[in-house]
């Protein structure tokens, strides 16, 4: 899905504007404007909750000649990969809240989670940016009751097709719960636990 040709369409047809041709720009034509900028908006939202296509873990972050580590600009999120560095992102370079100071003199591994461009995104998260997005739109601009339950559950749908999709890709089983590996891992009654 392209979101010039395809998603602003289809949050345009859910508020009843006339479709934008292909590869038109959308300079002036209000609803579309606003459709495009609710999807980047709806896309940076969704993407910053971390997902097995934009997520690297232990990512080297290198200073540079003069000891700061400059974050790029499409890192949404990062955080130090090891719970003994205490850095956090501040002015466009990773900072060192322990030490106060911005300059580093190894690497930092980061957990990083990026920014995609939309046409870049697996198919199934276009879909759900999309139809988050025509719900919003459709929210501010027209707000009707009861097609905005149908948007919801639309919604909550393309939600739960990502979710069982990130699960697959993951190969997530019952055994990567901690509680479950907890029960798993345990070779003597916990105390307090009379058996």
């Amino acid at each position: 899905m392209r979101k010039y040709n395809q998603a602003i369409n289809i949050a345009l047809s859910v508020v009843g504007e006339q479709l934008i041709e292909q590869d038109v720009p959308i300079d002036g034509i209000y609803e579309a404007e606003v459709a495009d900028l609710l999807i980047e908006a709806t896309k940076t939202e969704i993407l910053e909750e971390g997902w097995s296509f934009n997520t690297d873990e232990n990512w080297e972050m290198t200073p540079d000649v003069n000891g700061y580590i400059v974050i790029p600009t499409i890192a949404l999120r990062i955080d130090p990969s090891s719970t003994g560095t205490n850095a956090i992102r501040k002015d466009g370079k990773l900072y060192d809240k322990d030490n106060q100071t911005y300059i580093f003199e190894s690497s930092v591994e980061c957990d990083v989670i990026w920014d995609v461009d939309f046409d870049d995104l697996p198919a199934i998260m276009q879909q759900y940016i999309t139809l988050k997005a025509s719900r919003i739109l459709y929210q501010r601009l027209v707000g009707d009751a009861d097609m905005m339950s149908i948007l919801i559950r639309d919604e909550e749908e393309a939600l739960l097709r990502v979710r069982m999709h990130e699960d697959d890709i993951k190969d997530v089983t019952i055994f990567d719960n901690p509680q479950v590996a907890r029960i798993l891992t345990r070779n003597s009654n916990p105390t307090g636990i009379i058996g």
